[in-house]
């Protein structure tokens, strides 16, 4: 659509935003280290993933590798933008880039990450429960407005 002469509206891009995203980081990697250890539990036997336990928890287990997947993303994006940031690269866009990326990740992983179009893993299928907080909750609450 044609521009009408009327202001575009600034961007919202929260205040100290590669704090916030560095802040949420540890919300997320203690929720995956908790559902490690749950589904572990689930499929070891003797010290071993045993195959037969695997098939019965295969949707846990597939759940815990998107967790692991979203959680793993979060940390690359918040190391590109630290170093961008560094190099004095981090414009309007790369700055939305980060925080639409953990608003949208960090609020999938609160309420349910689709693995499929069937198929949604939430954090009560790996035996975990998470509050976001702090950091987290605002880039849930405000990251991708």
């Amino acid at each position: 659509m044609a521009h009408d002469g009327a202001d575009m509206p600034k961007t919202a891009i929260l205040s100290d935003l590669t704090d916030l995203t560095a802040a949420a980081l540890p919300q997320i990697e203690a929720v995956l280290r908790d559902a490690t250890s749950v589904v572990r539990a689930s499929v070891d036997r003797d010290g071993k993933v045993s195959g037969a336990a695997l098939e019965a928890n295969q949707f846990a287990a597939h759940a815990l590798s998107w967790l692991a997947t979203y959680v793993e993303s979060l940390r690359q994006l918040n190391a590109w933008a630290t170093r961008i940031a560094t190099e004095g690269a981090m414009g309007e866009m790369e700055k939305l880039i980060l925080q639409i990326g953990f608003g949208e990740y960090l609020a999938q992983i609160a309420g349910g990450i689709p693995m499929s179009q069937g198929e949604v893993a939430r954090l009560s299928d790996l035996g975990v429960t998470w509050t976001p907080e702090g950091a987290a909750a605002t880039l849930i609450a405000e990251g991708n407005r």
